[in-house]
């Protein structure tokens, strides 16, 4: 296809009727209309091309500015050629060369304008004409008096008339061109516009091959426009996408980079003269404004009348430069060129007097400071104090804009009292970019800080960052020092200091009871949790502890009721509350809180065994940390814990090794910080899988002699000693993993907790052997099977048919395997599904080969069923729509619901997923527990626990399946 025809085929198939009706005899006139840059000359061009391959003669002209005063020109470029009037032509200029009265050329006779369409009419007579006149406005008076003469004589002629004509550019004279176009019949009146998206896609692909992403620039840059589209195509390097106006954060684009569209700017800057004397200055200061523009604003930036800047306006809106409904440019690449036309001192001084007008005119802030970050000077007190009230509002959502604000603000010289101010949001904007940097920043920052209260909210934010960078140490002689200098002068700072200096004992285990001005609540929270004394009574303080604004939410003390919660076993709530963490942190927008928030939740969905969602949470968690430099300390190290954790789940070998490759220094080279132990804990893990568990115990030792200094016992925290019991019985050891399995199934039923005692007596029932492991292993089927944890529940169904094929029994081995096989398909768990299978084979069964993913778990109804409730379709009007009972349906809904482990129909858009998700309330913080905890959207990954796998008849029966 030829590339004037991208997005063209309407407007080509009226030509090529026109072009066949000339050659038959009937002759006709088409208008071809569009703004600059739509391709009126190439589809003129294409045209006569066409009309050549058919036979017919093609006669063109192009009408222009410097041949307006020579008479009859457009009309000699068409005719010159023909023989018939070459002895006609002195005549012709003789006659139209005579002045009237008032000096103007003479207008042709009417002999002379039949006398030249009879010529053309004898040429046509022995093949058929095309005649093409370019840019039709611009013709001479005389030259448009002929064509619109001719125009109403083609009817019998074999002559096409196509001409062009640039819209919102004066003609000639507007009454003959309004007169010709009157005779142009409307079905032959062609507008041509800028492409389709999909039209520009494909003319792209068709010039270049840039990538998508500098191809999807390009288009957007261009509008859509071919000339500006092809020109950008055509003369910017590969490895740039598009020229760009500098934003808050981006300087502009080097003057070198900007020459390879020169011409496209001197044309723009022709056209922009042509239209109006001050139609150049006003487009370069609407570049600069860059918004809405209004004429008022625009003429005092000029230095021109409103009315000037109005009829400006005007004529940029009918030229097509400036959109009709906003008064903005049309074509992003047009307003960067205009604006690097402008002269680098005359563009800062634009920038600075827009930044006092718009604020004369009570515009938006965030206006101003885009102009004052381009101005050559801030000279008034106003504007300094205006980019750091900026810089605060956007310091957590966009710190690189908030640090460029105040980087402005400072190299022009703020006012001495708001030195500090500036200097705080500095340090606050660098937490979001380097989380190393802005440590050392505000400790440099925190010598010269006076006043108590000043004093320590600057302490407790330098211990905190000093903790994510697992630098306890330095961060309790941080607060010790601040505590020392304000010497019980102020209570409230005393109180908030000894707090913080509580979380920091507790973070490198160093925390003793009562040594803080930690809450009564908290400190037993803490107590019973460490010692595994009733998961009951910790979920209840935990519940009291969240449901009133007892611990705000992302606070520490917030995050032990949470933690304790998700020991507890109360995934569901823990869930919910992580959720709406996660959606205050995004909309806080700092990057050390999103990140932990999304690393916790990640934890809690590998408890809740939503591996995928919670890798996915756990990476980009990591993305964010290594974003701001932290992802080797504190909540990476969860973070990574979770990947690795998953990982071995997954079976993905490949991945833990790139994980232990990037961990970093482990024992003995960090202090043992608590998500330390975590990642220590799953390096230990993943050693004993890669066969390497000698390696593996060592780090389990370490793990258990820091959390024995912490006074930590409670097996669900850490399930050390059921780990250790595994890479000892790799080691051939079986007596003492027998005896550490014991102690951990000891602790685990004094914490009551269902998952952590099924967990325990897993892992018991692994190192056992004979009637013991049996029971074992049934005992831990019986109490997690109705635990929220369908991943603990696949691993005790594996254990207890393990047991049951020891013990002979193969026939109850096999069920029990083939629903492990079920549970850890629907999870994704490959690591166990390769066991369990290895296992089932051995006890002579065989592995359903169609149930290889989640959704071959269902029978095709099933399948057929579920995806229609997933759209919010009624049990009643699935019914009616597959002529089936309404006990069907709902038979077929629990079915799938037992197969995919999912609790009800709002967790089907996991596997079937619509076009439009219904929005959902969230959990407002601080609200108390409810009964029916509220509906969550699909797309947040929150969505509750797959349910257990139902035993009998009676469950299946009262499963709502509606």
């Amino acid at each position: 296809m030829p590339l004037e025809l991208f997005g063209r085929s309407e407007e080509s198939k009226i030509i090529t009727e026109l072009l066949d009706s000339a050659r038959v005899g009937a002759g006709a006139v088409a208008l071809v209309e569009g703004i600059i840059g739509t391709g009126k000359t190439s589809f003129l061009r294409w045209a006569g091309e066409t009309a050549r391959e058919q036979g017919m003669v093609v006669l063109s002209a192009t009408a222009s500015l410097t041949e307006q005063r020579f008479p009859l020109g457009v009309v000699h470029q068409l005719l010159g050629t023909l023989p018939e009037a070459a002895g006609e032509w002195q005549r012709a200029f003789s006659l139209c060369g005579t002045s009237r009265g008032d000096g103007e050329p003479a207008e042709p006779v009417y002999p002379l304008l039949a006398e030249l369409c009879a010529y053309l009419g004898r040429a046509a007579q022995r093949t058929p004409i095309l005649l093409t006149v370019d840019c039709v406005q611009h013709a001479d008076r005389q030259s448009l008096l002929w064509l619109g003469f001719l125009s109403r004589r083609l009817e019998n002629l074999p002559v096409l008339l196509l001409v062009t004509k640039r819209r919102g550019e004066a003609a000639t004279d507007q009454h003959l061109l309004v007169e010709f176009m009157e005779g142009i019949r409307p079905d032959h009146y062609i507008h041509l516009h800028d492409l389709s998206p999909s039209a520009a896609l494909d003319l792209a692909a068709e010039l270049c091959g840039h990538e998508q992403e500098s191809v999807d620039a390009l288009i957007a840059d261009s509008g859509g426009n071919p000339y500006l589209l092809t020109e950008q195509i055509r003369t910017v390097p590969a490895a740039r996408t598009a020229p760009s106006r500098p934003t808050e954060d981006r300087p502009a684009d080097p003057p070198d980079e900007r020459l390879h569209l020169q011409s496209v700017k001197d044309r723009i800057l022709c056209m922009l003269r042509r239209l109006d004397p001050n139609c150049v200055e006003i487009a370069r200061c609407a570049s600069v404004l860059g918004t809405a523009l209004d004429a008022a604003l625009l003429a005092d930036l000029c230095g021109v009348s409103t009315e000037d800047a109005c009829r400006c306006l005007t004529r940029l809106t009918e030229s097509g430069l400036l959109c009709p409904h906003d008064l903005k440019f049309r074509y992003p690449v047009l307003t960067e060129l205009l604006y690097q036309d402008i002269p680098c001192a005359e563009r800062a001084e634009l920038h600075h007097l827009a930044a006092r007008c718009l604020r004369r005119r009570g515009a938006p802030c965030k206006d101003i400071a885009g102009h004052l970050l381009r101005s050559h000077r801030l000279d008034e007190p106003w504007m300094a104090r205006l980019l750091l009230d900026i810089a605060h509002g956007m310091v957590g959502l966009d710190p690189a804009g908030a640090r460029h604000l105040i980087e402005k603000a400072v190299l022009h010289g703020v006012p001495t009292e708001l030195a500090a101010r500036a200097e705080d949001l500095r340090i606050q904007a660098l937490t979001g970019l380097d989380l190393p940097a802005s440590a050392r920043a505000l400790t440099e920052h925190i010598a010269s800080t006076p006043g108590s209260a000043e004093r320590t909210r600057q302490a407790l934010r330098l211990s905190d960052i000093l903790l994510r960078l697992d630098e306890p140490a330095r961060a309790r002689q941080v607060l010790e020092d601040a505590e020392r200098e304000i010497g019980g002068r102020n209570p409230s700072a005393d109180a908030r200091l000894r707090r913080g200096l509580t979380h920091v004992r507790l973070h490198e285990g160093t925390y003793q009871p009562g040594n803080g001005d930690e809450d009564r609540l908290a400190r037993v929270l803490l107590l019973r949790t460490a010692a595994g004394d009733s998961a009951p009574a910790v979920r209840r303080i935990a519940h009291r502890m969240l449901s009133v604004p007892r611990a705000p939410y992302g606070s520490t003390t917030w995050y032990h009721a949470l933690l304790a919660l998700l020991w507890a076993g109360d995934v569901d709530e823990v869930q919910r509350h992580l959720d709406t963490e996660v959606r205050l942190a995004r909309a806080e927008g700092t990057v050390t809180r999103i990140a932990e928030a999304l690393a916790v939740r990640g934890l809690a969905q590998l408890h809740r065994g939503l591996l995928t969602e919670a890798e996915e949470d756990a990476r980009h968690a990591m993305d964010l940390l290594t974003g701001i430099g932290a992802d080797r300390y504190h909540t990476g190290a969860l973070a990574r814990s979770v990947l690795i954790d998953a990982a071995l789940e997954k079976d993905d070998i490949a991945g833990v090794g790139a994980l232990l490759d990037e961990a970093p220094p482990l024992p003995g080279d960090q202090p043992g910080t608590w998500w330390r132990l975590h990642l220590l804990h799953s390096v230990g893990r993943a050693l004993g899988r890669l066969g390497d568990p000698q390696r593996g115990l060592a780090l389990i030792a370490h793990c258990a002699a820091e959390l024995e200094r912490r006074g930590v016992v409670n097996p669900a925290i850490l399930p050390w000693r059921s780990t250790e019991a595994t890479l000892r019985m790799a080691l051939g050891d079986v007596a003492d993993a027998r005896r550490i399995a014991q102690v951990e199934a000891d602790l685990a039923r004094r914490w009551n907790a269902p998952f952590a005692v099924a967990r325990a007596l897993v892992a018991q029932a692994s190192v056992g052997s004979g009637r013991e492991a049996l029971r074992l292993a049934s005992q831990a089927v019986e109490l997690i099977e109705p635990a929220p944890m369908p991943l603990q529940f696949a691993h005790a169904l594996y254990a207890a048919g393990c047991a049951h094929c020891q013990s002979g029994k193969i026939g109850r081995a096999r069920e029990l395997l083939h629903r492990a096989n079920e549970v850890g398909i629907s999870l994704g768990a490959d690591g166990l599904v390769k066991a369990v299978q290895r296992e089932l084979r051995g006890a002579g069964g065989r592995p359903d080969p169609r149930k290889d993913s989640t959704e071959s778990l269902l029978t095709p109804t099933e399948r057929q069923v579920s995806e229609l409730a997933s759209r919010g379709m009624s049990n009643r009007s699935i019914a009616q729509q597959l002529k089936v009972s309404l006990r069907n349906v709902e038979s077929h809904l629990t079915h799938s619901y037992r197969k995919l482990r999912i609790s009800g129909r709002h967790e089907l858009a996991r596997y079937f997923p619509s076009e439009e998700k219904p929005r959902s309330a969230p959990v407002l913080p601080h609200r108390g527990r409810t009964d029916e905890p509220p509906a969550r959207h699909p797309s947040l990954r929150a969505a509750r626990p797959a349910p257990q796998l139902y035993r009998g008849q009676e469950r299946r029966n009262s499963h709502p399946a509606a």
